[in-house]
């Protein structure tokens, strides 16, 4: 299963109601010599590498509200009557789609910074600019860990668990292995009640033993862990909500001893809102914690 990103402005009907992506092979124009040049495009070009079941985040109005995903491996197909831009050639590639809408929509402002940061580099060709604001392509290739984040951030990575499940395992795996891993990925089951017993039905940072607010929190998501990552109890902490919402977010972390780690991101008052000065290091650090840990601080960069 690849990830990619597609700019949608008044071809958005097409997918939304068509059911379809379509990109020209190339794009003809009239030189000052009236010579005619033909023109190809490495965003249009990426059409063709989807595959069926890729998963496309389709952004209209600087925000993603549908997810498609493909029905078909890319195919040549002639330019729809939809289309009236002349330069473009009428041959082209299509992708049919089924479409997801999102829980809830990504905007670009929520999502550029971290975005830019973690992913940009890595998607073909890239996805924003430096200064923020979305490249004008129509298609880009973007990584595992761009795509799996995106599927978060709307909502929708439940309704891939299973096959995320199944693309990182190198052997079949059962109904109820399945269900464990799944149910994982919000911190119940299995990977909670072996938190719990790990840390006596405290959090881990502040003490609280109220069993309504803590947090069965994997330390590397559990979109960028394999499957045993997923059920590791070496790979999660109980947090306090707060504690966790913190730490999900890579405003804290904890070096290798556990002593509690603050992000710049988070300005003096929140850190005084959050009372984090009163909390100093975990309670302790089981020893197969701190190779997670050491990959949690790399991934929100407190390594520099």
């Amino acid at each position: 299963m690849k990830f990619f990103w597609v700019n949608l402005g008044a071809t958005f009907n097409e997918v939304n109601q068509g059911g379809f992506l379509w990109a020209p092979l190339y794009s003809t124009i009239e030189g000052k010599d009236g010579t005619l040049r033909t023109r190809t495009n490495r965003h249009w070009d990426v059409v063709d590498e989807v595959r069926t079941g890729d998963v496309i985040f389709c952004v209209k109005d600087k925000r993603i509200t549908r997810v498609a995903e493909a029905q078909a491996d890319a195919y040549n197909a002639e330019r729809p009557f939809t289309r009236g831009f002349h330069q473009w050639n009428k041959e082209g590639r299509r992708v049919d789609v089924a479409l997801h809408s999102t829980a809830r929509p990504v905007y670009r402002d929520e999502i550029a910074e971290e975005f830019m940061s973690r992913f940009n580099e890595h998607c073909d060709p890239a996805v924003f600019t430096q200064h923020g604001t979305i490249n004008e392509i129509y298609m880009s290739h973007i990584g595992p860990d761009a795509g799996l984040y995106l599927l978060e951030q709307a909502g929708l990575i439940g309704a891939f668990a299973d096959r995320i499940v199944d693309e990182d395992s190198k052997r079949k795996i059962g109904a109820t292995t399945r269900e464990t891993i799944i149910l994982a990925r919000v911190g119940q089951g299995e990977f909670r009640t072996n938190l719990i017993k790990r840390w006596s039905g405290r959090c881990a940072l502040t003490g609280l033993e109220n069993p309504d607010l803590l947090v069965a929190s994997h330390i590397v998501p559990w979109r960028l862990s394999n499957n045993d990552e997923r059920l590791d109890t070496d790979n999660g902490l109980l947090l306090a909500t707060h504690i966790d919402r913190l730490f999900d977010r890579g405003l804290i972390s904890f070096c290798e001893q556990g002593t509690l780690l603050v992000s710049d991101q988070l300005g003096p008052h929140a850190q005084q809102v959050f009372g984090l000065a009163q909390y100093q290091k975990l309670a302790h650090v089981p020893k197969g914690t701190a190779q997670y840990l050491a990959r949690h601080r790399q991934y929100f960069k407190f390594d520099k």
